[in-house]
């Protein structure tokens, strides 16, 4: 499924958690963010967040 790490669209397996997003996109080429994630709202998130289809996480506030 696609999913969107700092903006960038990544493919992730169903059933894939924050924690396997942010080290697809760094696999990718990404930059390595901080250690804590944010939803698309600035919102802080765990590494065992669920992702879905669509979903947008970012390694620094969005907000910020």
């Amino acid at each position: 499924m696609k999913v969107y790490v700092d903006n960038k669209e990544i493919e992730v397996f169903d059933g894939a958690r924050a924690a396997d997003a942010v080290r697809a996109y760094v696999a990718g080429g990404g930059e390595k963010g901080g250690t804590v994630l944010y939803d698309a709202y600035g919102n802080e998130i765990a590494g065992d967040s669920p992702m879905k289809a669509g979903r947008k996480i970012f390694t620094r506030n969005p907000k910020k």
